[in-house]
C-alpha cells in the first residue's frame, strides 16, 4: 500500500496547512484528526488522560494539545511553544490527510460522526461564538442553512466552510489508509455506546499501558456530563473570549439528534445527496459506525 502524501494546500477562514512547513515531529506524536463537531475535544481529553496517566490533571486542553494549522497565532510564535512541550504531544487538526504531514512512526486517531449530527452540533457551535463574522463564514446560516450545507461544494481554498461535501472529502482522505498500522478510525456513535472500549482501543493504538482502575477513572472523567461540568478546562480556547459560554460548547453530545431537528423533507434530501457521495460499507460506517 502506498503511504499518504502531503500534496494539497488547504486554506480557509481558520485553516492554513502551509503552517506545517517548519514543524518538527517527534516519533511518539499523536495526531487527532477529525472534521469539526465530530468528537475532537472529546478525543483530546482522552489523550490527555493517557499521556499524563491520570483522569484529573488540571490543565486546559488548548495549552497542551496544539492546533498547528489554525491561523490564530503567528506560526513563528506557536512552533517554539510546541517544541518546548515537556510531555508526549497530541496535536489537533481538521485537515484532510493529504494536507498534513504523514510519519509512519507517529499515531493518527481519526474520529468521524454521522454528518447530520455534525451539522446540528455545528449550528450550536456557530451560535455560541462571539465572533459572528467568523461563525457565519464557516457554518451555514439563515433559513436555507441546511440546503446550503447540503449543496455547497468543497474546495481546498475555502476549506473551513462546512458542507456535506467537505465532510465526505475529509473522510475519503483517511479511509483508504485505515489498514496502516498507525492510522486508527473511530466513530462517535461507537464511543457513545461503549466509551470504555474506545479508550482502551486508543490506549493500545498509542502504545499506552493502562490498568483497569485507570480505564474506569478515565471513562468516568470523559463522560459528556463531566466534561460539560468542567467546561473551563476542556472547551477549546477556554477563557479567550471565543465563546459566549464555555459550558454551552458542550451542547447535547448525543447521536441521532438530527431526527428531531431536521424536517422530513430535509432528511429525504440528505438521503438523496449522500447516496451520490458514498455507497456500501463506507456509507454505512459513516452513518452508523460499527454498532
Amino acid at each position: 500500500m502506498q503511504t499518504p502524501a502531503q500534496n494539497v494546500r488547504y486554506v480557509g477562514p481558520i485553516t492554513n496547512t502551509d503552517r506545517w512547513a517548519n514543524f518538527q515531529h517527534r516519533p511518539d506524536d499523536i495526531f487527532i484528526c477529525t472534521p469539526p463537531k465530530c468528537g475532537t475535544t472529546w478525543t483530546q481529553a482522552i489523550c490527555s488522560m493517557l499521556v499524563f496517566g491520570k483522569a484529573v490533571h488540571g490543565q486546559q486542553t488548548s495549552d497542551i494539545s496544539p492546533w498547528i494549522d489554525a491561523d490564530f497565532m503567528p506560526i513563528d510564535d506557536l512552533l517554539p511553544q510546541i517544541h518546548d512541550l515537556p510531555h508526549r504531544r497530541f496535536i489537533k487538526t481538521h485537515s484532510p490527510l493529504d494536507g498534513i504531514p504523514y510519519y509512519p512512526e507517529c499515531t493518527y486517531l481519526v474520529v468521524m460522526r454521522d454528518p447530520r449530527d455534525s451539522y446540528c452540533s455545528g449550528l450550536n457551535h456557530r451560535d455560541n461564538m462571539n465572533d459572528k463574522e467568523l461563525a457565519h463564514s464557516v457554518f451555514p446560516t439563515g433559513e436555507n442553512a441546511f440546503d446550503t450545507w447540503l449543496n455547497r461544494e468543497s474546495h481546498p481554498e475555502a476549506w473551513d466552510v462546512q458542507s456535506i461535501s467537505t465532510f465526505v472529502h475529509f473522510f475519503n482522505s483517511y479511509w483508504p489508509y485505515r489498514n496502516l498500522g498507525n492510522v486508527h478510525l473511530y466513530h462517535y456513535s461507537d464511543m457513545k455506546r461503549d466509551l470504555r472500549s474506545a479508550i482502551k482501543s486508543m490506549a493500545t493504538a498509542t502504545g499506552t499501558a493502562v490498568t483497569d482502575a485507570q480505564l474506569d477513572a478515565y471513562t468516568e472523567a470523559a463522560t459528556f456530563g463531566n466534561m460539560k461540568k468542567k467546561a473551563e478546562q476542556f472547551a477549546p480556547e477556554s477563557g479567550s473570549g471565543l465563546w459566549k459560554s464555555e459550558s454551552n460548547f458542550f451542547s447535547k453530545g448525543v447521536s441521532q439528534q438530527w431526527k428531531t431537528l431536521l424536517s422530513e423533507d430535509e432528511i429525504k434530501a440528505f438521503d438523496a445527496k449522500f447516496a451520490t457521495l458514498l455507497q456500501g460499507d463506507e456509507a454505512d460506517w459513516v452513518l452508523n459506525g460499527v454498532g
